[in-house]
């Protein structure tokens, strides 16, 4: 018998663990009583070293009857005006002794004084995070393994939408340039500890360098609190509660998401072709299939050789460097873009996506100096605002909506556990699928919003996943429900083309079980060979127009 929890039961012991550690958070007041004893007991050591000199100062001054020093108030008063180095001259000692003790005040007088006020500087910087995270315990804590770029523009975002959040950079120092934060020197562990709780807590791997961010993320979900991680890789099997997620793919998402093709013949130019442009050729033929009889063509200007070698299918997906009149075409040019102006001209929209943003500007500049054109202009990952549209915008990128993507997660799920149900459990539980698949899901899922935009056209407000309102879902399911027949068949035709386009994307091949470790999968056949139970599962991508809006409903959006 297998050992395994299903997801359900794993959420449920999750959810009793959160249950019993909310609000648990007395270790933080231990850890301070425990830190300030320690402080108190150094700072004991020296009082009393101190008032033994001072005892030790009067028996040996008072024997001599020409000594001013005779009591410890007059001692002490005396020390008190040498530390300070005042010096009134009114006590002083006349003993060989007491002269000895005396230079001790003298010596230390001159740093002493320094170091109580460094040492109440050190304690106060230390307890101060202490108490601060000590008063915030019970509020969501999103602790990031470093105080980089993307952590601080992330931050700032998600503040903007949970401002009761507490931003924590662990192994950092307190340079006072962010005062909605509080900076420590513990370990993301070590601040779990102090917490004692995992009840909305996070861990945020943001580094600069993605492989650090790798290596984080997998050591930290030991821990058991969710982790995401910024990185353009993902293994394919991987703790579940690691999300990793790629600001190209995010991009990419985006993108398609809030600029929709308009037409079924829409010509569209990619200029520069490094891994921006790869991940937003590979969205578009996932996500770009919303017309039937549609004839997109898209045409590649950049290094495609790499592309081209890994996706051995292509040709089953659309017609390569042939235009074609029945269905979606890729052209893959090797001379220079700006070789055919008639190509320019006609063109719907012109991204440029090289992964520079000094080339792509460079290209913008050629573009409005020597060449007529009449479509939509966009430039990745550029602050330029004149004639181009600007996408992939880091702080438009790194938003709770794409880097948590909490929602998306939960309708994915809500579509897998659907897809197992009509399929009679034949599909494996989603623990046990690897990162491909769950992608496949994800992408799925994320395809609601180009969905509306199939239903309602014009009136479709062209946001990402997260941001449709509820109303404008049951707007949309409501105009699918009330089509005929053919009509629902037709786009249920669509939608079994682009998932299998997915599947082709991945070097996937027919056969009559699916299996995933071979790339196999049962759906990879014409429409009209599916069996009702296939074309239920089919249906299911619609079925989610509903089930997202009952979701956002629940949480009054």
């Amino acid at each position: 018998m297998s050992n395994k929890k299903s997801l359900k039961d794993r959420i449920n012991d999750l959810k009793l663990t959160h249950a019993v550690n909310k609000g648990s958070g007395g270790s933080i007041f231990r850890r301070m009583f425990f830190m300030i004893r320690r402080y108190i007991g150094v700072f004991l050591g020296i009082i009393v070293a101190y008032f033994a000199l001072l005892i030790l100062l009067v028996e040996i001054e008072k024997r001599d009857p020409s000594s001013t020093i005779h009591s410890l108030g007059e001692a002490f008063w005396y020390s008190i005006v040498t530390l300070t180095t005042i010096g009134y001259g009114d006590y002083y000692p006349v003993t060989n002794a007491g002269r000895l003790i005396a230079s001790i005040f003298v010596i230390l007088g001159i740093g002493l004084l320094g170091f109580f006020v460094g040492f109440m500087m050190e304690f106060v910087s230390r307890i101060k995070p202490i108490i601060q995270l000590s008063i915030h315990t019970a509020k969501p804590w999103y602790i990031f393994t470093d105080q980089s770029q993307y952590s601080i523009i992330f931050a700032d975002n998600i503040k903007s939408v949970r401002p009761d959040a507490v931003i924590i950079y662990s192994g950092t120092k307190d340079d006072g340039k962010i005062p909605k934060a509080i900076s420590v020197q513990w370990s993301p562990s070590e601040l779990l500890e102090r917490r004692g709780s995992l009840y909305d807590a996070h861990i945020m791997c943001l580094k600069d360098n993605e492989m650090e961010n790798f290596l984080d993320a997998i050591q930290l979900s030991d821990t058991g609190a969710p982790v995401v991680c910024l990185a353009n890789f993902t293994p394919s099997h991987h703790p579940m509660n690691i999300s990793f997620f790629s600001l190209t793919d995010c991009t990419a998402r985006l993108f398609w998401q809030q600029y929709p093709i308009q037409k079924k013949d829409e010509v569209i130019l990619f200029i520069g072709f490094g891994s921006a442009g790869t991940v937003l050729l590979d969205r578009a033929l996932e996500f770009n299939l919303l017309y039937e009889g549609q004839h997109l063509r898209y045409h590649v200007f950049g290094n495609s050789d790499e592309y081209c070698r890994n996706r051995k299918r292509l040709s089953d997906i659309v017609s390569i460097n042939k235009i074609s009149e029945t269905g979606d075409s890729i052209l893959f040019h090797d001379s220079p873009w700006n070789t055919d102006e008639n190509l320019l001209a006609e063109a719907d929209r012109i991204v440029l996506c090289d992964d520079s943003e000094q080339e792509n500007i460079a290209i913008l500049q050629t573009l409005q100096k020597f060449f007529c054109f009449k479509g939509a202009l966009y430039i990745y990952n550029s602050n330029v605002r004149s004639v181009a549209t600007p996408f992939g915008q880091t702080r438009d990128v790194l938003t709770p909506a794409f880097v948590l993507h909490n929602t998306l997660t939960d309708m994915a799920l809500c579509r897998h556990e659907m897809m197992r149900f009509y399929s009679g459990g034949q599909i494996p539980m989603w623990e046990d699928l690897n990162s491909q698949i769950k992608d496949m899901n994800y992408t799925t899922t994320d395809h609601i919003s180009l969905k509306v935009h199939q239903l309602l056209g014009n009136d479709s407000p062209n946001l990402p996943f997260d941001d449709i309102p509820s109303a404008i879902l049951r707007k949309a399911s409501k105009v699918r429900s009330e089509l005929p027949d053919d009509k629902k068949d037709a786009l249920n035709r669509l939608e079994h083309e682009r998932i299998t386009r997915f599947y082709y994307l991945h070097n996937y091949h027919y056969a009559e079980t699916t299996n995933d470790d071979t790339k196999e999968n049962s759906l990879l056949k014409p429409y009209d060979e599916l069996t009702e139970t296939d074309k239920q599962m089919i249906e299911v991508s619609w079925l989610l127009l509903d089930e997202l809006a009952s979701h956002k409903e629940a949480k009054g959006r």
